[in-house]
């Protein structure tokens, strides 16, 4: 009679566990099933939640009228999402502070947090494809977003090509860049050597890009440019005049999109398209 007693409590206790693993990011494979994985860990109370489709990421945004624990802390809203890239991501929000999520996610899974675009991202060295990134919301609300990276099939990608086109283009070594809108996608860059102005990016995701280019000598001022949307002639116009309107490029999975002129130079860009300073990170 014990012996069943005890069985009983160990089957009780196993789903118990797999959800304390799935609030602490250590379920991968719970975290790559997407929204359905968080529906049966949150059960009856996933009725409260919202699923979406938009541009190719399902999601499953969820507002918890009881808040569940995770790393010693009160997570309130929690989200999970496949992207179009591949990549599963459960995000959980918190009303603790930035510093206090990071410091007990980084004890939790002995993972360290580097400053990065919009946050802080740490990688696990076991498994390079496991990423953690922290954030602050507008609203003031703390972010922890698991993520397990992935790619999209072969058959499914994408290429663009095109032309440098602004003045003084291929004078030295240039690189050129595809940087994703969504951060869960890789940036994917092309290294052209002097004089020469055509440029070519395959592998890249169905999803919306920056292109942008890079002079990597004799650019002291860490001028970038990028490809556009012609706004009017300014030939004529004093300067000051806005002749470009910096615009991501729509590519659909297996595109092949040619004829692309990065044909302005910019003086200040956005952070995120300024990576093309750096490279592939």
């Amino acid at each position: 009679m014990a012996r069943w007693i005890c069985l009983l409590l160990v089957c009780l206790q196993m789903p118990i566990a797999m959800a304390a693993n799935y609030w602490h990011c250590e379920d991968v494979d719970a975290i790559r099933r997407g929204p359905d994985a968080l529906a049966e860990v949150l059960a009856g109370a996933a009725q409260q939640c919202r699923r979406t489709a938009v541009r190719g990421v399902d999601t499953l945004n969820c507002e918890l009228a009881r808040a569940r624990a995770a790393f010693g802390m009160s997570v309130v809203e929690v989200s999970a999402s496949i992207q179009q890239g591949g990549t599963r991501r459960l995000s959980m929000m918190f009303k603790s502070g930035e510093e206090r999520v990071r410091r007990a996610v980084e004890q939790r899974l002995l993972v360290q947090f580097e400053a990065g675009i919009g946050g802080y991202l740490a990688i696990s060295s076991d498994d390079v494809q496991r990423r953690f990134r922290v954030s602050v919301r507008d609203d003031g609300a703390t972010q922890l977003a698991c993520e397990v990276t992935g790619e999209p099939q072969t058959s499914l990608n994408a290429m663009v090509e095109g032309r440098l086109t602004y003045p003084g283009a291929a004078k030295t070594a240039t690189r050129v860049c595809a940087i994703p809108v969504d951060s869960a996608l890789p940036m994917r860059c092309s290294e052209l050597p002097p004089g020469l102005k055509m440029f070519r990016i395959s592998g890249l995701s169905g999803a919306d890009y920056y292109l942008a280019a890079f002079a990597l000598s004799h650019n002291p001022d860490g001028v970038v440019a990028a490809y556009g949307r012609t706004l009017r002639d300014c030939s004529d116009q004093p300067p000051g005049c806005v002749a470009t309107l910096l615009v991501p490029l729509k590519l659909t999975p297996g595109q092949i999109q040619s004829g692309i002129a990065i044909a302005q130079r910019f003086a200040a860009v956005p952070e995120r398209v300024g990576r093309v300073r750096n490279g592939e990170l």
